[in-house]
């Protein structure tokens, strides 16, 4: 399993069958063994606002896990005409990367008077994913989305990048610290 995010962001098969599709999506929908995360809610453990002062507990962020894929069809959307599948393969993994995390960043940011959107690499079971994220457990006043603009977001998101209805957003912890 692809555990590096900054390598290639276009794999070597094509992704045409819905099924294998599907499973992308639903990779990292599974909670961890024994560990805190990925979890539906935020262990009061992880919360900085209960940690002691100068020792914050591990990053987390709360959102969707999404293949590379899923990313790099979404960039393929909105940059219709500028990029392919193909011309992506000639690019630098790199700025392919950059590419794709920055479609997604632009456009589904509901609010870019103050954006919200960050796309981390975090860890899940299956390895090192990028998380379309609108929490972030070491911002504190990021936390003060009301229900119904959390639901807007959260449907915004799992509509644009066409996700499936069962997938839910988890909090992950970040890649690295």
């Amino acid at each position: 399993m692809d555990t590096d995010l900054y390598q290639c962001a276009v794999s070597a098969g094509d992704l045409d069958d819905i099924n294998e599709k599907l499973r992308l999506f639903q990779v990292s929908s599974k909670l961890s063994n024994g560990e805190l995360l990925p979890a539906l809610q935020l262990p009061p453990e992880l919360s900085i606002v209960n940690s002691p002062p100068n020792q914050p507990p591990r990053r987390a962020f709360y959102g969707f896990v999404v293949s590379k894929d899923i990313l790099t069809d979404y960039a393929l959307r909105w940059y219709q005409g500028k990029f392919t599948r193909e011309s992506f393969k000639t690019i630098n993994c790199a700025w392919v990367n950059t590419i794709c995390i920055g479609a997604a960043k632009r456009h589904l940011e509901l609010d870019p008077e103050h954006p919200r959107i960050r796309i981390p690499p975090v860890d899940t079971p299956d390895g090192t994913k990028p998380c379309v994220s609108i929490y972030d457990n070491h911002y504190v006043p990021g936390w003060n989305l009301d229900v119904e603009t959390e639901t807007r977001f959260i449907e915004f998101i799992r509509t644009e990048l066409e996700l499936p209805k069962t997938q839910e957003p988890m909090w992950y912890y970040c890649h690295g610290r």
